[in-house]
């Protein structure tokens, strides 16, 4: 059995990422400022989430199929059903999903690259897991996105993130 967990980036990292959605929100509802406000929304339930998944979140991997528990939701999936792993560029990172013969996508707890969120040794954790499925069976094919679009969305980060600073400064020299 292979169990895979998200661990923390490091609080350099994560606590001024945790504690920015709220101050933001604080500071939208105390200078009125809507934009503060929507911002401070938004990243108040992503850090909410991210503290959701880091408590609760776990992949297990056993010879005959997957068990995923990613906030509060619980899929089970076995290795047949199992087409491919797929590696998702986000606005904050990346994280995998499993895709089954009908197309439907499972996130993965772990392994997953992020702002709050981490697996040390993404692509190694990656690997043993699409090596995990027992008996004859194949190892799971992972599609990693093409580098055009995985530049995409490091050009969308970087936007957030100013589009973020810029949120915060307006809030607070306005």
């Amino acid at each position: 059995m292979l169990r895979l967990r998200p661990e923390w980036r490091g609080p350099l990292t994560a606590a001024p990422v945790l504690a920015a959605g709220p101050l933001l929100l604080l500071a939208g509802i105390l200078t009125t400022s809507p934009v503060a406000l929507f911002i401070g929304l938004g990243a108040t339930a992503v850090a909410v989430r991210s503290l959701v998944i880091l408590k609760r979140g776990v992949t297990e991997a056993w010879p005959d199929g997957l068990t995923n528990r990613l906030a509060g939701r619980q899929a089970e999936v076995a290795w047949e059903r199992v087409v491919r792993f797929v590696v998702m560029p986000t606005l904050v990172g990346r994280l995998v999903q499993a895709e089954e013969i009908d197309g439907a996508r499972i996130s993965l707890a772990a392994p997953r690259s992020g702002l709050v969120l981490r697996s040390p040794g993404f692509d190694e954790q990656l690997d043993e897991l699409r090596r995990m499925p027992g008996g004859n069976r194949e190892p799971v094919l992972v599609h990693s996105p093409a580098p055009v679009r995985a530049a995409v969305a490091y050009a969308a980060q970087a936007v957030l993130a100013l589009g973020f600073i810029g949120a915060i400064a307006m809030a607070l020299f306005d």
